[in-house]
């Protein structure tokens, strides 16, 4: 930027400079680029687009949504263009992107089931053991659908439940404690009026003739 223009006699940076005063404002909003279509899923909730195949959610089936399309991006809406599921757009043929999040809370109605959906195969193999054995299949699934929502590939998920059963505990809620230790996400305590009654400082008086009349008199 500082060498002199070959042919304007002035530097690279002066001429940039006179170049910017001319510049045009930039737009307060980026310009959104994409293609708005119609699809029907079929009986599994799924749409087709590019002869590729795209989840969508159980409630769609045999249903038409709205598919936002951008370069990189397929974004599947309902009719009133609220988000439903976002996948990375697929190029090729035959592919498939599968999002299994709307999915786990019908999965959490029918838990015997789970083993045989190919969900469960993609599971990292301590929670398919954990899956097997627990006997709260439903709030453990409805835990994975939380986790999902947050981290796809389940990494920290999988390392909250590693450490949860090292410490001796098993249930589902001690999974999510520790996953949010982990996370960083530990929630905000909420904070409890107390009555202004129940403020004052109350001063207790010990007197043990009360256990003696209690116990029917016994003398010490």
């Amino acid at each position: 930027m500082d060498r002199t223009h070959y042919r304007k006699g002035k530097s690279i940076q002066e001429w940039f400079e006179e170049d910017k005063k001319a510049f045009g404002r930039l737009p307060k909003t980026s310009f959104d680029v994409y293609r708005l279509e119609r699809a029907k899923a079929d009986k599994y909730g799924k749409v087709r687009y590019a002869k590729n195949l795209y989840s969508t959610s159980p409630e769609f089936a045999q249903k038409e949504v709205w598919l936002k399309i951008t370069y990189n991006r397929v974004i599947v809406l309902n009719d009133e263009y609220d988000i439903v599921i976002e996948h990375p757009r697929l190029y090729g043929e035959g592919l498939e992107s599968m999002k299994w999040i709307p999915y786990l809370e019908l999965m959490a109605r029918w838990p015997r089931s789970l083993q045989n959906l190919a969900f469960y195969k993609e599971l990292p193999d301590p929670w398919k053991e954990y899956l097997a054995y627990t006997t709260e299949k439903k709030k453990a699934i409805r835990l994975l659908a939380q986790m999902l929502k947050q981290e796809e590939d389940l990494s920290t998920a999988t390392e909250a439940l590693t450490q949860t059963l090292q410490n001796g505990c098993h249930d589902p809620d001690s999974i999510l404690t520790t996953w949010y230790r982990l996370t960083g996400q530990i929630p905000e305590p909420v904070e409890i009026s107390v009555p202004s009654e129940l403020s004052q400082k109350v001063v207790f008086e010990v007197n043990l003739e009360r256990y003696d009349k209690l116990l029917g008199g016994i003398s010490r």
